[in-house]
């Protein structure tokens, strides 16, 4: 299968691929899993749930035998989930915290953590917004309410009005706890548990800024279809340093300042179909289907530049 195509098959089957990996669940679960046969669910996170659809789309089409049940819901519960059914696989967009793998294994799982993918934290605005760079300590004030109105950051004017993940993302937790530094988000926040939602409320309202995936601001990858609803802001780390915008390139080079990794996750040593579909993951053509998303393979050589991503 040409996995460029997958997105444009990806509603039609949704449905059918679904109902066969509840009826898998229901009937054969039990049953002894192989790294290519069995059924596994992978819950996470509702930016990367696009993806990992179709990464498993391709890994069932390669292996019919396989049933990969994606679900969304948000990183944290997903995580929180882990423990519940030692099979589960989690996508996440922040890792696991020191104190929630303590908890882990003093409840006697051995977490294995895998790097699948780099992503960059776009920080967002309404088009017609005139600010076009910040700093990171200037987004930090923003989304922690310490700066309320635009001309502080040069624009012209107006209440800026802060949109969030809710507290089920792992966005909400990684940004308060990577660049808030534990401090809490503005009380005037406005939280959001999807994406399109939050694009919307941008596109609708000139004074509001907000935080997504870098894979969010193109309609489609393939081809390469921008978002003009709204538009990333360019960070530098201080006044007078080089400001970035997030893309692949910048990501891949290490200059934009708000990268992340995207994770998988499983409560033990992977030994049945869920090592079989992380391997796939890891493998060129799941890193294939990453960057095809946006995303930036962690586990192939890749080369980009800003003009072709």
């Amino acid at each position: 299968m040409n996995y460029d195509n997958l997105r444009n098959i990806r509603t039609s089957l949704v449905l059918p691929v679904t109902f066969l990996a509840v009826l898998a669940g229901c009937g054969k679960k039990s049953e002894p899993q192989t790294p290519t046969s069995g059924y596994i669910t992978v819950r996470g996170s509702d930016q990367t749930y696009p993806v990992m659809m179709e990464e498993a789309y391709a890994f069932m089409d390669l292996y019919p035998k396989a049933k990969v049940l994606v679900l969304g819901g948000g990183s944290n519960p997903a995580l929180a989930a882990l423990f519940i059914d030692s099979g589960q696989v989690a996508h996440a967009t922040r890792p696991l915290t020191q104190e929630e793998l303590g908890r882990a294994r003093e409840a006697g799982f051995q977490v294995k953590e895998y790097k699948i993918a780099k992503d960059g934290i776009a920080i967002v605005v309404n088009p017609f917004n005139p600010v076009k760079q910040i700093t990171t300590s200037q987004v930090s004030d923003i989304f922690s309410g310490r700066i309320t109105n635009w001309s502080k950051v040069g624009g012209r004017g107006g209440l800026i009005q802060v949109h969030i993940w809710g507290e089920n993302a792992g966005t909400h937790t990684y940004f308060k706890d990577s660049v808030l530094g534990g401090k809490d988000y503005s009380k005037r926040a406005r939280r959001f548990d999807n994406g399109e939602m939050m694009i919307r409320s941008i596109a609708e309202n000139r004074d509001a800024i907000g935080l997504l995936s870098m894979a969010l601001l193109y309609k489609s990858w393939s081809p390469l279809i921008e978002d003009t609803r709204i538009k990333a802001l360019a960070i530098g780390l201080q006044p007078k340093a080089l400001f970035y915008t997030p893309d692949q390139a910048t990501v891949h080079g290490g200059q934009y300042p708000l990268i992340r990794h995207i994770y998988l996750y499983t409560p033990n040593e992977p030994k049945g179909l869920d090592s079989g579909f992380i391997t796939f993951v890891m493998s060129a053509a799941g890193q294939k289907i990453l960057a095809a998303n946006g995303f930036v393979p962690v586990t192939v050589p890749v080369k980009y530049t800003q003009d072709t991503l």
